[in-house]
């Protein structure tokens, strides 16, 4: 429904460089074909801040939309 694409990673084995990679794939695309990207990160609160601060231009900049999953712990 969305027309986006999509794409997904897990923070516990992602490294900056995959993270790097699927920002410049996400940018391209919506360079050349005009399609946004939506990026499903899976335990997100494992991304240490090297990770995050790559991801935030992009996400400030509207180049993909930012999906992140998480767990809480209850104690």
């Amino acid at each position: 429904h969305t027309c986006c694409r999509f794409r997904q990673l897990n923070a516990v084995s992602a490294g900056i460089k995959e993270v790097r990679e699927l920002l410049e794939e996400a940018r391209h695309a919506l360079e050349t074909d005009g399609q946004r990207t939506i990026l499903f990160i899976d335990e997100l609160h494992r991304f240490n801040r090297a990770q995050q601060d790559v991801l935030l231009p992009d996400v400030e900049e509207g180049h993909i939309i930012l999906i992140g999953a998480t767990t809480q712990n209850p104690f």
